[in-house]
């Protein structure tokens, strides 16, 4: 069925989203030692958002998770993945300040929040409803923890 094909697609690339943006916080993680842990947790989290978009490939194949029409905006996708991989380039990386980076990482945050990319699915299954809410909330907390690092920073170099 051609709706199962797109969904999987959607979902796919939303998974390689994650990948690519787990990519970048670990070259961080390389470029600022000092936050290694913090870089390489958000890394591990991102790595752990694509599995769980692709354990949904099997369900949407079920009609559990159906994707809502005209929601998935692949321009943003797009453009998203373009933003990511051009600030995953290796010199991009190695010249970038730790301000910079976490800039760069509240944005991505921030972005995913704004284009609600795990909205774009409609679940019948409580247990799919739970993964997409979970995925959205952990987001949300990378984007604090990401906020809370860049905002100490910013204080203590003012300070």
């Amino acid at each position: 069925m051609p709706s199962r094909d797109k969904g999987s697609d959607i979902i796919e690339m939303l998974a390689k989203n994650e990948e690519a943006v787990s990519q970048l916080y670990s070259a961080y993680a390389d470029r600022f030692p000092e936050y290694r842990d913090f870089w390489s947790d958000l890394a591990v989290e991102e790595i752990d958002h694509a599995n769980e978009l692709r354990k949904l490939c099997g369900i949407a194949g079920e009609g559990s998770l159906h994707i809502r029409e005209g929601r998935f905006n692949t321009t943003a996708i797009g453009n998203f993945s373009s933003y990511v991989k051009r600030e995953s380039e290796p010199d991009r990386v190695k010249s970038s300040s730790l301000i910079n980076a976490l800039s760069v990482a509240l944005s991505i945050e921030e972005s995913m929040i704004e284009h609600k990319f795990f909205d774009v699915f409609e679940a019948d299954s409580v247990e799919i409803r739970h993964v997409l809410l979970k995925l959205a909330a952990d987001t949300r907390s990378h984007l604090e923890q990401v906020r809370q690092l860049r905002d100490e920073l910013v204080q203590s170099a003012n300070g």
